[in-house]
């Protein structure tokens, strides 16, 4: 029988509230305004998860599903009136928004399941969230596979998406308060009492001297830094339907490794300091296998050699070295899997930086304060990943009838994402062998064990 107070039932609440998978029709637009979105996030997130003990998770669930709905209305604006003013505005509210709605979504994800089924809980939820992409995508490719010339979705689809979310921030009211819920053992969610802004602000800041976070901080960094390499590789290297494709199982891909790979890191049979290590090396393998393929895969992408073009007179890469691949033909085979590939690492990564975290806490507390720090480092990673795209070995020509096509700056960027992808995963291996214990001890749980232990003997 379903309970409304059961975790798995919150989760399910907690993700269907929301979807979030349209984008501009303008890249350029696109780009700039997620820009200034993914600075703002960075910081809202670092504080969130004092809003989250605060003031509890439907009050920043509801305005930060609202925010979307600002967020894609501006792009809907822009289509006829051109104001990038708007978008700016949009993506300044969407980045405090977003980090309010991922902070208390990552406590909820952490701190509400048994120890047992932290990787079943976090699949759940990235299938049904990478669920909306899915649809998202699909309907562009329905639209644009008979019409080579389509430049994406129509103002009735903005408009029904942004009704959607309307709807899936106020659904967000049926998630019940911490203290109400109940596991299936019969256990009681963790509850502490919210103490003031200060013990929040010093309980946040207290996690940059965290050895566990510090040392995962490359990890969280990273987690969507190579975003900005696959999602341009996708724009600039396929036809416009077969975009929408690949974006689509991208993110299909993504549900079928989280689910598989939760599993495996809720593996029974092992002890839980035992598959956090099975987990990381399984993962650094996959990751291995897929950039090695990545790379092997842009040397066959871009230029071979130079023209020189009758309009400047200068050197640029030659044009006729391109092709934009189409899903209709058998060129597109390698880099079809190559970026489901690609989708499945995403999920894999990110999931095992939310399982560790999930492993260091039991309380909502603090997995928000945890999920406001991945997210403080993620965002600053996207902040960071666009700036280094332009300024990486082998960047495209900034002239030239060639432009458009280029990929020249492919090969620099993929290998920045191949360093910093492992220097997280170095990262990890401390965590993953020493702090991971079978049961979770919360800090506080320490210092009243200690003082207890003190109190026995002076007796």
């Amino acid at each position: 029988m379903v309970r409304l107070n059961d975790p798995l039932t919150q989760v399910i609440i907690l993700v269907s509230s929301g979807s979030y998978g349209l984008d501009a029709k303008d890249s350029d637009v696109g780009n700039k305004a997620g820009q200034t979105f993914s600075v703002v996030f960075a910081f809202s997130s670092l504080f969130a998860g004092a809003l989250f003990n605060a003031f509890g998770h439907r009050i920043l669930l509801v305005c930060g599903g609202l925010m979307y709905v600002l967020y894609i209305g501006s792009f809907l604006a822009y289509h006829h009136i051109q104001s990038m003013t708007f978008v700016y505005v949009a993506s300044v509210f969407l980045g405090l928004g977003a980090g309010w709605l991922w902070t208390a979504q990552g406590a909820i994800m952490l701190g509400y399941p048994e120890e047992g089924d932290k990787g079943k809980y976090f699949s759940i939820f990235w299938g049904i969230f990478n669920l909306g992409a899915v649809i998202g995508n699909f309907i562009p490719v329905g639209l644009a596979w008979n019409d080579p010339d389509a430049s994406g979705a129509s103002d009735g689809a903005y408009i029904a998406y942004m009704a959607i979310m309307v709807v899936g921030a106020f659904l967000s009211t049926l998630l019940l308060p911490a203290s109400k819920i109940v596991r299936k053992d019969g256990t009681n969610v963790t509850v502490v009492k919210y103490s003031s802004p200060l013990f929040e602000i010093k309980s946040i800041l207290g996690l940059f001297a965290d050895w566990r976070m510090l040392v995962l901080f490359p990890m969280f960094f990273a987690s969507n830094w190579f975003y900005t390499y696959q999602f341009t590789y996708n724009t600039l290297n396929f036809t416009v339907r077969t975009r929408s494709l690949n974006s689509a199982i991208y993110w299909l891909a993504q549900i079928i490794a989280s689910v598989l790979f939760g599993a495996f890191l809720d593996r029974h049979q092992w002890s839980r300091p035992t598959r956090a290590r099975y987990g990381l090396i399984l993962l650094t393998l996959i990751l291995i296998a897929i950039w090695i393929g990545g790379i092997i895969n842009q040397r066959t992408f871009g230029p071979r050699g130079y023209i020189i073009d009758p309009t400047t007179g200068t050197a640029v890469k030659n044009p006729a070295d391109y092709h934009m691949i189409d899903a209709a033909t058998s060129a597109y085979a390698g880099p079809f899997f190559l970026y489901f590939f690609f989708g499945a690492a995403d999920a894999m990564y990110q999931g095992y930086s939310y399982w560790l975290m999930g492993a260091l806490t039991n309380d909502p507390s603090q997995a928000g304060r945890f999920a406001g720090f991945y997210k403080f480092a993620q965002n600053i990673g996207a902040v960071l990943a666009p700036l280094v795209q332009l300024s990486t070995i082998g960047i495209a020509p900034k002239e030239g009838h060639n432009i458009m096509n280029a990929t020249g700056r492919g090969m620099g960027e993929i290998i920045v994402c191949v360093v910093l992808v492992f220097v997280g995963i170095i990262g990890a291996i401390p965590v993953a062998f020493r702090a991971v214990k079978d049961h979770t001890v919360e800090d506080g749980d320490v210092n009243e064990k200690n003082e207890l232990e003190h109190h026995e003997e002076k007796v």
